[in-house]
């Protein structure tokens, strides 16, 4: 028996029914009538580095160290890019190597660099650019480009900014079209009993183009997208005619899973709590007059909101408004960011709490945790009491309601080794039209503003599509399935026994148990490998070794994710 994952990175209902309803989408349409289907819940935050890294582990954050983007270990200034290495638990690969079992992936997130396990292992949009080490096999790398007729691509940071839809959605539907080749080529090519492969495209041209689809967004508002719109739909179609060749070409004792990581959505409006916490006086600025300069400007709206704003009425922003971070290009960009008030102008050592990470994560800076810490710990459960209770007083700025549906603390979300480094508030608004962002460089001056560049944004609601071997029909997913459930599904589809401190579940509701291998009854750290195939041992990451990235490669990748709109 063998497991085909393919990743619709971002694929929501939203947008797959309609157009399976109206014929756009034959493929999907037939999948669902014949095999199962349903929503699958993503992992708060759900972001690629953690939905991934879920995906791959059956595991939360707490037990496998992946929290965001970048890991700063309580230290705000000092932020690296998460990679494979900074996961401190097993790969679904790596348990199946152990079993004598071999996997192809390709373009997951979070899989670079390759950790030893049979198979053949592509980077993602998180590796370094020209990394020799990008492939497991550069022999095999050769073979891919020279069917491929060009250089892999692992990412694009094509943007729809200044008017570039048109660009953005040829560039995009390239991308996708030239993955759906490589995973043609690679299945066919490598003996693999799971295949996992990630679509980004599918992710990228929802941030960019979802005002093309929902044409009631803002950016959409006086003008004529019908021709984007219809370019829109067919990147879908190809899409699904992709799917069909890939389904057509599988072995006959595959079982095929079709999921998204999360789902998406328009964003409308940007929440910025560093705003916020800085009005309240709990992030404290340098006292001095250079500094009280630039919080004077900051007051008047000098920000990098307004100013890439003025880049995208004269057609100069070809990237986002992240790329105010210290590494300025030209002259304009370097005149323009001296004005702005950054986090280098804040004085750490009275900050008691900041926001810092894509979706709502608060900080208290604590003595003896953070370099700079200024908050006793005996000080600190006052401290969050009083900013979850102000944080419930914000109201929505259209209906007046609370804005804010709960403040989780870290408790709520995380068990496990790695815990302590998660976020000590994590603030979930009740409409996600509105968008966190923790950034302390002070991208715009209110606490709610409108959004700029990604017109959509994740969803928590995935998708799940399953056929093949030993699906039932009509099935459905029960309702608390969640991406913690894939790696426990694909060991036991497998006949490998599941690790006990996985928190995810097999997903038995999908499938005729008569087709499921017998695994054995003790747990998989108890099992052994039959005697003579490969035997991998458990992972080890030190602390030390978990950035896996030079200091050139780091920045640049972080300056990847702010052109994408991450950072």
């Amino acid at each position: 028996m063998k497991v085909f994952v393919l990743g619709l990175d971002g694929a929501t209902w939203d947008v797959l029914k309609p157009l399976a309803e109206s014929g756009d989408l034959p493929t999907l349409a037939r999948l669902m009538k014949v095999g199962a289907s349903g929503t699958l819940n993503s992992i708060f935050p759900p972001l690629s580095p953690v939905a991934w890294t879920g995906i791959m582990t059956g595991k939360n954050s707490g037990k496998h160290g992946v929290f965001e983007f970048l890991e700063y270990s309580h230290n705000p200034l000092v932020g690296r890019v998460n990679s494979s290495k900074a996961i401190q638990t097993d790969l679904v690969w790596e348990i199946l190597g152990r079993h004598g079992k071999s996997t192809v992936a390709g373009g997951v997130p979070m899989s670079y660099p390759a950790r030893p396990a049979p198979g053949f292992y592509l980077g993602d949009f998180l590796s370094p650019a020209n990394a020799p080490d990008f492939s497991s096999d550069p022999a095999l790398m050769r073979e891919l480009e020279t069917a491929l007729g060009e250089p892999y691509r692992a990412w694009s940071t094509a943007v729809h900014d200044g008017g570039n839809e048109a660009n953005a959605l040829k560039e995009l539907t390239e991308y996708l079209e030239h993955h759906l080749k490589a995973v043609q080529f690679l299945m066919k090519r490598c003996p693999w009993d799971l295949f996992m492969f990630d679509l980004m495209a599918t992710d990228r041209i929802q941030h960019e183009l979802w005002h093309v689809w929902e044409t009631a967004h803002r950016e959409a508002q006086g003008r004529d997208l019908s021709k984007i719109r219809e370019g829109y739909v067919d990147f879908w179609r190809k899409l699904d005619a992709g799917i069909a060749r890939i389904e057509a070409d599988l072995p006959p004792d595959t079982t095929l899973l079709l999921i998204s990581d999360h789902g998406f959505g328009a964003v409308d409006w940007y929440v910025n709590f560093n705003v916020w916490l800085l009005d309240r006086g709990d992030i404290a600025l340098q006292d001095t007059l250079y500094v009280k300069q630039k919080k004077w400007f900051y007051d008047r709206g000098a920000t990098p909101q307004w100013f890439y704003n003025l880049m995208v009425k004269f057609h100069m922003a070809e990237q986002r408004v992240g790329r105010f971070r210290g590494k300025q290009t030209g002259p304009i960009e370097r005149l323009a960011e001296s004005a702005f008030l950054s986090k280098r102008h804040v004085d750490w050592s009275k900050t008691k709490a900041y926001a810092q990470g894509n979706f709502g994560q608060i900080f208290i800076n604590i003595k003896g945790r953070q370099p700079m810490g200024c908050v006793d710990p005996e000080d600190v459960r006052p401290l969050m009491d009083e900013i979850k209770a102000g944080l419930m007083k914000i109201p929505h700025p259209e209906t007046g309601e609370p804005l804010v549906d709960k403040v989780l603390e870290r408790e709520d979300l995380y068990e496990g080794p790695h815990a302590h480094l998660a976020p000590d508030l994590t603030v979930v608004l009740k409409d996600w039209r509105y968008r966190t962002i923790g950034l302390h460089d002070f991208t715009t001056n209110k606490l709610i503003s409108p959004s700029f560049g990604p017109t959509g944004d994740h969803r928590m609601e995935g998708v799940l599509i399953a056929s093949g071997r030993g699906v039932k029909r009509g099935a459905h997913l029960n309702p608390d399935a969640s991406l913690l459930d894939v790696t426990p599904t694909i060991l036991h589809l497998l006949g490998v026994p599941i690790p006990p401190d996985m928190d995810g579940r097999p997903m038995n509701e999908l499938f005729d148990p008569s087709i499921i291998p017998e695994t054995e009854t003790e747990t998989e750290a108890e099992s052994d490998a039959t005697p003579g195939e490969p035997t991998f041992a458990p992972v080890s990451v030190e602390p030390t070794d978990a950035a896996g990235y030079t200091e050139e490669e780091d920045a640049a990748i972080q300056q990847r994710l702010a052109d994408l709109g991450y950072l």
